[in-house]
């Protein structure tokens, strides 16, 4: 097999968790090479819907979430480019009475653990958000969080990355890990074969069929989430808008269009690499969206589209060292809530490749988490 260059750690993954780790490595001085079997941000990254929120986080990730936060502002200063990052808040509504305990136990929990938010009723959210449906009673807002455009921050974070040295091989896929008695020496591709010291396996869906070339199951599976996106609109929805009991994701793009999430599925087109987009999906999100937020039955939907996420089984991310392969690390299963965190995932995944050690514990969010 060809011998590409050597480099002392190998991302396999262009999507923004593997981009933002290539530059934090290669900032660092570490030579890097960034494998993507198609072109960078062309995966869950790019058809992402761009939500940068604290709220709502699982306990064993919110501290990675809240340091990501606090980096956000500065980013596009750092990386030299427009990211489209607004830090307008988000909250998350409640429109019935019983919902609203659970909602307020979340608040205090995530208070007490450091981060600014608060549960407001009607006359502020009226302020914040004019227009929502009359039967929206309370939310948490935290005005802290926000929103970017996906592949302006996955490109943004490849090119300084490159700006440091890293070598990137778009259209190149992975076919499997090379190992030396239980280390990793290198990656086999459909380029050539590259020898190095570490591999960073981020490539979403599809670590799973990586890691079981070194004998490793990872609890991951793949999910087509869909997005679609409205007409533009004149500017008026600053925060990103969830609710209880409905699927919603909802945000005002800087285009004036709106973009809807939530985690409406399609369908997996696993031979495929692709998902496909579902009518009941489709209308589902509308119908959830149009009730909170009735200015949208103004509009229409002119595109949508899915993303292949991979899920966790517990749907929080797997990240660390690989258990039984020396020199192999894993970032992956981010459940459709990545994003936002990958300008902390990044220089945590280079801290551990670089010193073996990082400056957030990471051990609940270990694979070995799953043994049991």
């Amino acid at each position: 097999m060809t011998q590409l260059p050597p480099v002392e750690v190998v991302v396999v993954g262009g999507g923004v968790i593997g981009c933002a780790a290539s530059y934090e490595l290669s900032k660092a001085g570490v030579s890097v090479a960034i494998v993507e079997a198609r072109e960078v941000a062309s995966g869950a990254s790019g058809a992402s819907a761009g939500g940068v929120r604290q709220q709502g986080r699982d306990p064993r990730e919110l501290a990675i979430a809240m340091r990501a936060i606090a980096r956000w502002p500065s980013l596009e200063a750092e990386l030299g480019a427009d990211l489209g990052y607004r830090q307008d808040g988000h909250l998350t509504l409640v429109a019935r009475e019983e919902d609203l305990p659970a909602l307020e136990q979340r608040v205090r929990a995530e208070r007490a653990r450091g981060l600014g938010i608060e549960v407001v009723g009607r006359d502020v959210l009226d302020a914040l958000v004019p227009g929502l449906a009359p039967d929206i009673i309370a939310g948490a807002w935290c005005p802290t969080d926000g929103h970017a455009m996906p592949i302006l921050v996955t490109r943004a974070f490849c090119r300084a990355a490159q700006r440091h040295g890293a070598t990137l091989y778009e259209r190149t896929a992975v076919i499997g890990l090379r190992l030396q008695g239980d280390r990793v020496v290198g990656v086999r591709t459909t380029r050539g074969e590259i020898a190095c010291r570490a591999v960073l396996l981020a490539a979403g869906a599809w670590s799973r069929e990586l890691a079981r070339t070194v004998g490793l199951e990872l609890p991951i599976a793949p999910h087509a989430l869909q997005m679609m996106v409205t007409d533009p609109m004149p500017s008026r929805l600053k925060p990103v808008l969830t609710c209880v009991g409905r699927r919603l994701s909802l945000k005002q793009l800087p285009s004036g269009a709106y973009l809807l999430g939530g985690g409406w599925s399609g369908t997996v087109d696993w031979a495929g690499r692709f998902g496909r987009t579902r009518i009941a999906s489709l209308a589902g999100s509308a119908v959830d969206a149009s009730a909170v937020y009735p200015l949208l039955r103004r509009t229409r939907i002119v595109r949508a589209w899915t993303g292949l996420e991979a899920i966790a089984a517990d749907e929080v991310p797997i990240l660390g060292p690989a258990p039984g392969v020396a020199g192999l690390i894993i970032a992956c299963g981010f459940s459709g809530h990545g994003f936002a965190l990958a300008p902390c995932i990044g220089e945590l995944m280079a801290e551990l490749i670089v010193t073996g050690q990082t400056s957030l514990p990471l051990d609940a969010l270990r694979l070995e988490r799953f043994a049991a």
